[in-house]
Order: C-alpha cells, then structure tokens, then sequence
C-alpha cells in the first residue's frame, strides 16, 4: 500500500515554472525552502534500502494556479548512509514526457538528501551540511547547487518530528548542461589531469571543513567536470556529512590517516607545487571577510556551532596567513 507524503509548496514559482528550464531551475529560483508531494511505498523503500531497486512515486508541486503532477520512480543512494541514517539518500527519475507537458526540459535526475536521522539533531546535520554547499561558491565558480525541502511526515517516515528536513544535489546532468561540460566517466582519475588553480582550492576548502572522506583517484565524493574547450577536468566536493563542519556523530576518520577525530585538520592534497600554494592561499586570504560573514550570518546555525565554526575558520586562516605554516603543510 503506497503512502502518500502531503507537501505544499508555500512559494509561488509561478514564473519559473513557465519558463523553458528544467525542474532543478525551476525551483532553485524560489531561493527558499520548497514544499514538495512525494508518494510511493515507502514502507518498501526503508526495508530494501541496501538494493536500491528503483519503485514508482509520484512527484507533486502544489501551486496556487494548480498542482502540477509528475510521475516517475525513486531507489535509494549512497554508502555510509545506508548503514548508518534512518533515512536513506534518494535517486529519483521523473518521466520526460510529464516534464515536456509541464513546461520543463527534459532533464530528469534529481538528487534528494533527507536528514540521516529523527529530531532535531538529525536536522541541525542537515543543515550544516547545506551550509558547506552554499559556501562553496565562495572560493569557486564550479560548485553543486542545492534546494532546501521540507516534507511533513506520513506512515513510513513517522516520527516525533513536525516535518523532515531534506534537500535536493545539483544531479551530474544538470551540472554539464550548466557549466557546457562533459562529466568525467571513468571510474579512476589522477591530479595531473586536473585543472590546477581548481585542484588546488578544492583541497584547501576541505582542509578548511576538516573533511577527509574524499579521494580523487576512485572519484570518492569529487565530481569531475569538463567544460568545452578546456583541456582539463574540474574537481567538484560533495557529501560532506563526515566532514568536521558538519559534525556528525558517526563521522570518524580513517585509521590510515593517524588522526583521532574529524575535528583534526588533514591535509590531504596531492603534487602541489610551492606557488600553487601560495597562489590558492591568496585566493583564499582574499575571501576571508567575505567568509567570516557567511558564517557569522547563517541564519540556522546555533550560537554553539557559529562559536564553534569561527574558530575553526580563525585556526585555518592562522595557517594561511604565516608562510611557514602553510608550506609546512606540503610536506605531510
């Protein structure tokens, strides 16, 4: 018996939704959070997680000129979450056609995170985890998007919770389209076939995160994205749930890296030249008020982890700023 999770989109998006763009763009433009209607078994969905067998569901946007309904299916995501989160990630397939008879593009994956567990702790993870995305940007211009959504809870997601938190990931589609790039297919990757000036701040922004759960030789957490007439790849972060910013409880590094706690900084870049550092240390050292004030202003960050992320930020830049120190990095 399918259950039916019962959202209302609580903006109007009237004049996106009648634009020729996908449904990723649509709703990125509310710049809001999004009420959306998802129905499918959810039951099922929770106890075969592990399989990740695709099922039906319907996608419904409640409007206040009329819901629009789209159908399509949805199997589960990710790795560690599988193991450890209530809520599993979710892939979901809409169906092209609905799409073109909506006014959309063709352009159907979408990518939905829900907070990994019950509670206010499981969405204070969310949320920061949605706060790394947006921040991002700040330090480069090729970057995932992301949409805030809430979903009231309904039999198969009950709870003692009003609502679930979740949010939408930029899909690698969506991206290429975006950025007029390829997406890099292989399942291996190297540094040398990597667009420096990027590779570079990539590494610097996880070491400012505290996040190791990334590798670019097994493409672990970094998308690489081609745009035309470049000769090289651009690596892109995502899932930064083990990621010290973050905090999660479960998030703990790996035993090779010799440290105790995600709250250590590692260093993990890879055949970075002495001006290559210099040169992505100033970049950021340019972004550091601009940085300061994002955290400072976040708006559902609590005192605690504003207190706690400033003097993160203050330790980082400590590194940056003495040369020293920073090039004390490169060798381990």
């Amino acid at each position: 018996m399918k259950n039916p999770i019962l959202l209302l989109l609580c903006l109007s998006i009237c004049t996106a939704l009648g634009a020729q763009s996908s449904l990723f763009d649509a709703l990125h433009t509310t710049k809001d959070t999004v009420e959306i209607g998802l129905e499918t078994d959810w039951k099922g969905l929770f106890k075969n997680k592990k399989k990740k067998i695709y099922q039906p569901i319907t996608f419904t946007i409640n409007r206040p000129s009329g819901a629009i309904v789209l159908k399509g299916k949805v199997r589960t995501r990710g790795h560690m979450r599988l193991e450890v989160c209530q809520n599993p990630s979710l892939k979901i397939k809409l169906k092209k056609k609905d799409l073109l008879a909506a006014g959309f593009t063709e352009l159907n994956d979408m990518k939905c995170v829900l907070q990994c567990t019950r509670g206010s702790l499981g969405r204070s993870y969310l949320k920061r985890e949605r706060m790394v995305y947006e921040m991002y940007p700040i330090f480069s211009d090729f970057h995932h998007r992301v949409i805030p959504i809430r979903l009231t809870p309904s039999e198969g997601l009950k709870g003692e919770d009003p609502y679930i938190e979740a949010m939408f990931v930029e899909d690698e589609e969506q991206l290429a389209q975006r950025y007029n790039a390829r997406i890099l297919e292989t399942k291996r990757a190297s540094t040398g076939g990597l667009q420096r000036e990027a590779y570079v701040n990539m590494c610097l922004f996880n070491y400012l995160i505290l996040n190791t759960d990334w590798q670019v030789f097994n493409l672990h957490n970094v998308e690489f994205i081609n745009p035309e007439g470049s000769l090289k790849f651009i690596p892109i972060p995502y899932d930064f749930d083990y990621s010290g910013f973050v905090g999660t409880s479960y998030a703990v590094p790996f035993e090779a890296l010799g440290i105790q706690s995600v709250q250590e900084p590692k260093w993990l870049g890879k055949d970075i030249s002495v001006e290559e550092m210099k040169r992505g240390a100033q970049h950021f050292i340019s972004k550091k008020e601009e940085v300061t004030t994002f955290i400072s202003d976040y708006p559902t960050l609590s005192a605690s982890d504003r207190k706690r992320l400033l003097k993160r930020l203050d330790a980082f830049y400590e590194v940056l700023e003495k040369e020293k120190k920073l090039l004390r990095l490169l060798k381990g």
